[in-house]
């Protein structure tokens, strides 16, 4: 497999790895007490993720990726990570201006690229 390839996979992984982390810690925050939340397993693989993610980006600034680059990835899968997984999983409702500010996030982040 091409360096570009792995390199574009690993940032993928990554950049998806803290939106599902959040996901996770909001799965978790639905425990009855602070002490169960920190134990339970959707915490833990909330952290799992987190440190995942870290290695992941060090290795890519250390083969020299691009700051820029990697944040662009990683805020354009959040976003739609969340959106979605807020949809589906949590029942959570969109308003109008909502949407209208990811759709011009998204833009925004994409213009900052070209």
């Amino acid at each position: 497999m091409p360096t570009k390839l792995i390199y574009i996979a690993l940032l993928i992984l990554a950049s998806a790895a803290v939106a599902i982390a959040d996901v996770f810690l909001k799965k978790a925050s639905g425990f009855t007490n602070f002490s169960s939340v920190l134990k339970s397993p959707w915490m833990m693989g909330a952290v799992s993720l987190y440190i995942f993610q870290i290695f992941v980006f060090t290795y890519l600034f250390f083969t020299g990726a691009k700051l820029i680059n990697v944040g662009i990835v990683q805020i354009i899968l959040y976003t739609f990570i969340i959106v979605a997984s807020s949809v589906l999983f949590f029942h959570e409702t969109l308003t109008t201006i909502e949407i209208v500010g990811v759709a011009l996030g998204v833009a925004g982040i994409i213009l900052l690229n070209l």
